[in-house]
């Protein structure tokens, strides 16, 4: 054999070797082939708050563990909920030229720019489980998470429902301006008054997504409007925690005023077993979060997604409650 042929057949074989470990290394959900294998794909996460509630944690969590176990090069990014230092971060995160970038907004406009100068700069970019606005829609590749209105549309008619078709209920909102808070508030409110007129909203304020403020909210309606309260909207779980608290601590028996929820956590679970909750939804965060990680690493290999991915988020009602598994978070 001649030095050009031992030379060639040298470079075949490496070749060979280098696409054999890349489909060995593919997954089946990738849906393609790797352009590189994924010990060398960097991806940066941003996460809206994992400090605030038990789902995020457990979404950032699961972003972190999800990303070793493929063997990502990929970095996980708490911005404490505030726009400023999330734009920061993509802009960070942008500079290290990543192979893909994971946003969960903390805001629907004010990250605009920064997705805008990332997505120019050739770096994908997936938004999860909250959408960006409008305007920002055409620098992301993507989104992932679940449909907030319909969730807010199941919320208005568990509520409904449980209120036989009529009565007085308050409203614990999320933090406003933030897009799920804007889905799970106005969708909530067509479904209510589409198809249960005779349910009247007597006050609406919002608690941050947090547990406590929730229960000092909830005390400061059972002050103003006592016994004329028969049910309770809560954004999440966790906010819906903090009413049941303030219910339990004015003395109200399981059940009396109607509580239900989006997004349903283990002790909602475990409320709702005891007759507490009246109604809430399946959304996981560990779904949440593996089919962000999945789809950066497909657009990280050129691999075309779809403009909207979503998670199931059946209902959960304490008829089928034992149908669902206990949340972990």
């Amino acid at each position: 054999m001649t030095h050009v042929n031992k030379a060639l057949a040298v470079t075949l074989s490496i070749a060979l070797s280098a696409a054999a470990a890349n489909a060995q290394d593919a997954p089946e959900w990738l849906g393609g082939e790797l352009k590189k294998p994924l010990s060398e794909t960097r991806i940066g996460i941003t996460v809206l708050y994992p400090g605030s509630n038990a789902y995020q944690a457990k979404y950032a969590e699961t972003a972190e563990a999800y990303s070793q176990e493929l063997g990502l090069q990929a970095t996980v990014m708490d911005p404490q909920g505030d726009p400023a230092v999330q734009f920061d971060q993509i802009q960070d995160m942008a500079s290290q030229n990543p192979d893909a970038l994971v946003v969960w907004p903390t805001s629907q406009n004010a990250l605009i720019p920064a997705i805008r100068n990332a997505s120019r700069a050739g770096i994908p970019v997936i938004t999860s489980n909250s959408p960006i606005g409008e305007a920002g829609r055409r620098y992301i590749v993507g989104h992932t998470g679940p449909d907030d209105c319909a969730q807010a549309e199941q919320a208005a008619e568990m509520l409904g429902d449980a209120l036989g078709g009529s009565g007085n209920i308050v409203v614990v909102e999320g933090t406003p301006g933030y897009s799920v808070s804007i889905l799970r508030k106005n969708c909530f409110l067509d479904q209510l008054a589409d198809k249960y007129p005779d349910v009247n909203i007597l006050a609406s304020q919002t608690a941050e997504w947090n547990r406590e403020k929730a229960q000092t909210v909830m005390e400061t309606y059972l002050t103003q409007f006592g016994d004329d309260i028969d049910g309770v909207y809560a954004f999440d779980d966790g906010m819906g925690l903090g009413v049941i608290s303030a219910l339990q601590g004015a003395g109200k028996e399981p059940g009396e005023v109607k509580v239900v929820t989006c997004n349903q956590f283990g002790e909602g679970w475990d409320a709702m077993k005891a007759g507490w909750h009246s109604g809430s939804n399946k959304q996981s965060p560990v779904d949440d979060a593996i089919l962000a990680i999945q789809t950066a690493v497909k657009v990280a290999n050129g691999i075309e997604v779809p403009a909207l991915q979503g998670i199931e988020t059946p209902k959960v009602l304490p008829e089928n409650v034992d149908d669902f598994e206990r949340p972990s978070w």
